[in-house]
């Protein structure tokens, strides 16, 4: 069987028991007690262990993957059915496994093609990450922070500022300055200790941080550049260059083939979650995996 889709998992997700109104019952296969127990039913069509052992062979998935995939083959099959108006052979699984594909390629395809994602969804999205198409210079920074947040006066903030002085301090006494520098410092035990903490961020204007960060940095052009010391209500600050990102005024219309092919995949796994909910309405599915080891065949364990 060739059903390697989400759409399959999707299927098998449905729960142990969906009720809805009963599917027709005349081209129900007879009982067939030497493929063993009934693990499943899709409305009045049972699924027996031995067929789940046999889907399990050809396709090297587990036993629950191949319950899941023969539910949702049902499923594809009863509305194959209900369409084509005819009784299928059950005995033919090539049958079988040609209604499920027919079915997918005639119904389910054409609706979740690359160029059927909406365009509506497309530009919610460009303007949730719009800070990323749209945006002045950007400076890639790396940070030595003392934080203090707001609330922080008195004697904490005093000790904080002069922990923050001495760090300036040490640092300016140094001949260099790279982000992997910083990351050491903030890493030593003697500074960590002292809550010195390490960042990496494009830093634009007024954001992440502050628009006081941001003018230092702003200022920063090559590696080695430096800021002096930051004080805003956060805390203190210093950062030293490690790259840049030019400004970008990207439009919609510019952006909309680049956002279509990083969501389309999400995009498609959702519509077939969708259809498959459609799909299992109107009928009544059981399944129980459970039985599935107490089912297995003579000779193979339990």
């Amino acid at each position: 069987m060739k059903l390697s889709l989400p759409l399959i998992l999707l299927l098998g997700s449905i729960g142990c028991t969906k009720r809805g109104p009963s599917p027709e019952t005349t081209w129900v296969p007879d009982l067939a007690p030497d493929l063993g127990s009934v693990v499943a039913r899709v409305g009045s069509v049972p699924i027996y262990a031995r067929e789940v052992e046999a889907q399990t062979i050809g396709s090297h998935a587990t036993a629950r993957e191949a319950l899941d995939d023969l539910v949702a083959l049902h499923l594809l099959a009863e509305k194959a059915h209900q369409v084509a108006k005819f009784r299928p052979d059950w005995l033919d699984p090539e049958l079988r496994s040609a209604l499920a594909e027919r079915l997918i390629e005639r119904d389910i395809w054409p609706q979740v093609q690359r160029e059927n994602v909406p365009d509506q969804e497309l530009r919610n999205i460009y303007q949730t990450l719009l800070a990323s198409f749209v945006h002045p210079r950007l400076v890639d920074v790396a940070l030595l922070v003392v934080f203090t947040g707001p609330l922080m006066k008195g004697e904490p903030r005093i000790e904080r500022a002069e922990t923050a002085k001495a760090l300036a301090a040490y640092l300016a006494s140094k001949h260099s300055h790279s982000p992997a520098e910083f990351e050491s410092i903030a890493s030593d035990p003697a500074w960590r200790e002292r809550s010195i903490s390490y960042r990496r961020t494009l830093q634009g204007l007024d954001h992440p941080f502050s628009a006081k960060v941001g003018a230092e940095v702003a200022k920063l052009k090559a590696a080695g550049d430096m800021t002096p010391l930051i004080e805003d209500e956060d805390g203190f600050f210093m950062a030293t260059y490690a790259g840049e990102r030019p400004p970008q005024n990207i439009a919609f219309a510019e952006a909309r083939d680049q956002l279509r092919q990083s969501y389309y995949e999400h995009w498609r796994t959702r519509r077939i979650e969708d259809l498959a909910q459609k799909l299992a309405e109107g009928h009544r599915v059981e399944s129980h995996p459970q039985l599935l080891n107490q089912a297995a065949a003579p000779g193979q364990g339990s």
